[in-house]
C-alpha cells in the first residue's frame, strides 16, 4: 500500500496481523482499513484518516455532481480524455441509466487533501460500474483498492436488488494501460466483443439540412413535454420510459430541458431527439443519447438532429464534439461518420465471474 491508500475494503481480516492499521466500521456496513494510528468519525459518518485526510463517503446530490463534473473535466484536460467520462455522462449515468436507484446507494466518493481522489458509480441492473481515479493516483495500490471495492460493491448491490447473474462487466480505454493491467491482475478477462467507440469531431461551420414541410427543430422543452419525450425514447430504443420516470430525469441535477433537442412532427409528436452536454473547460460537447422514432426512420432525421446539435454546441462555445456507439452498431457508425465524426478512443470490454 502507498501513502495514498488511506481506505481499502477489508476482505481478509487475517491481514490485520501484518499491517499497522485500525479496523473501523463504515456507514455502508463494510469494514475499512485505515492506514494511520488515529482515526475519527464525523457527524455524517465519514471515516477520516488524520495523516493524509483521506475519506470515503456517499454522494449527497447537486453539489457533489458539480464537484465530480469539474474533477472529470480537469482529468480529461490532463489525459486527452483517456480513461475518463465526459462530465455530461455523469448525470446521465446517475439519473437516466440508474433511474431506479437512490444515487446515495450507488455512488461513492474518495477525497484527500487535494480534493476528490476517486469516485464510483455502480449500476446494479447493468452489472457494471464506472470508477474514476485522479490522474496522479492512477496505476498504484489506491486505484487497485478502488477497483476491489467496486467489484465487491457491484456484487453486493446485485444481490440486494435480486438481480440474477454470476458475472460482472467493466470496460477500459485501450490506451489506459494502468487500468487494463489492474483489471487483469484482479481476474478480469476480455469479453471478446467489438470495442466501444468514442468518436470526435472539430466543430466548424455547420450546414443544418432543411426539414420536410411541417417538421421543425425545437429546443424549448419543459417538464410538460415528458410524455412526448418518453414516447420518442421508447420508440427509438424499445425501452420502458413512463412520463413520470422521464419527468424525474428532467428534474434531476445536471439536466437542462433546453439541451434536449427534438424534431417535432406536424402532429406535435417527436420524430427524433438528442441530448447535448457541455464541458466548458475542454470546449467539448457530448451527444448522449441520440435517437430517431421508429416510425420516422430512414428519413434523414438522425443526421439532421446531430447537425442541429453541433450548431447549438458551437453557439455555446464548444470547439469539439464527441459521441459514442457500440462496436457492432453499424447504423450509428454510419450516422456519426456522415456528420464528420471519426473514431478517437476504443474501449474494450471485460468480464469477471464470481
Amino acid at each position: 500500500m502507498t501513502k495514498y491508500s488511506a481506505l481499502a475494503i477489508l476482505t481478509d481480516r487475517k491481514k490485520l496481523k501484518k499491517s499497522k492499521i485500525v479496523l473501523v466500521k463504515c456507514p455502508s456496513a463494510a469494514y475499512a482499513l485505515v492506514r494511520c494510528i488515529k482515526t475519527s468519525t464525523d457527524t455524517a459518518g465519514q471515516q477520516t484518516c488524520d495523516d493524509n485526510n483521506m475519506i470515503r463517503r456517499t454522494y449527497t446530490g447537486e453539489v457533489d455532481l458539480k464537484l465530480l463534473q469539474d474533477f472529470n473535466a480537469a482529468a480529461i484536460a490532463a489525459t486527452n480524455h483517456c480513461g475518463y467520462l465526459h462530465p455530461g455522462d455523469i448525470p446521465h449515468h446517475i439519473y437516466n441509466g440508474n433511474k431506479y436507484y437512490d444515487p446515495a446507494e450507488i455512488m461513492t466518493i474518495w477525497e484527500d487533501g487535494q480534493g476528490v481522489a476517486a469516485w464510483l458509480l455502480v449500476g446494479p441492473r447493468h452489472k457494471s460500474y464506472d470508477a474514476q481515479v485522479r490522474p496522479d493516483l492512477r496505476g498504484n495500490d489506491f486505484e487497485r483498492e478502488v477497483l476491489e471495492y467496486a467489484d465487491d460493491r457491484t456484487v453486493e448491490l446485485m444481490r440486494q436488488h435480486d438481480i440474477a447473474g454470476d458475472c460482472i462487466w467493466a470496460d477500459a480505454f485501450r490506451d489506459d494501460t494502468a487500468r487494463v493491467q489492474l483489471l487483469a491482475s484482479l481476474g478480469w478477462e476480455s469479453d471478446n466483443e467489438l470495442p466501444y467507440v468514442l468518436n470526435r469531431t472539430e466543430i466548424n461551420s455547420i450546414a443544418v439540412p432543411a426539414l420536410p414541410d411541417g417538421f421543425s427543430f425545437q429546443s424549448d422543452n419543459s417538464v410538460e413535454d415528458a410524455t412526448a419525450l418518453a414516447e420518442v425514447h421508447n420508440a427509438s430504443f424499445g425501452v420502458g420510459w413512463t412520463p413520470e420516470l422521464y419527468r424525474y430525469v428532467m428534474e434531476s441535477p445536471g439536466y437542462a430541458p433546453e439541451r434536449e433537442l427534438v424534431i417535432q412532427a406536424p402532429d406535435g409528436t417527436f420524430a427524433a431527439f438528442a441530448v447535448i452536454w457541455f464541458d466548458q473547460l475542454n470546449r467539448t460537447g457530448l451527444f448522449e443519447p441520440v435517437g430517431t422514432h421508429k416510425d420516422h426512420s430512414r428519413r434523414g432525421f438522425g443526421r439532421a438532429i446531430v447537425l442541429y446539435g453541433l450548431q447549438q454546441m458551437a453557439a455555446a462555445g464548444m470547439e469539439f464534439a464527441t459521441v459514442a456507439h457500440f462496436g457492432q452498431n453499424e447504423a450509428a457508425r454510419g450516422l456519426y461518420q456522415a456528420c464528420g465524426f471519426k473514431p478517437w478512443h476504443l474501449l474494450d470490454g471485460y468480464i469477471k465471474h464470481f
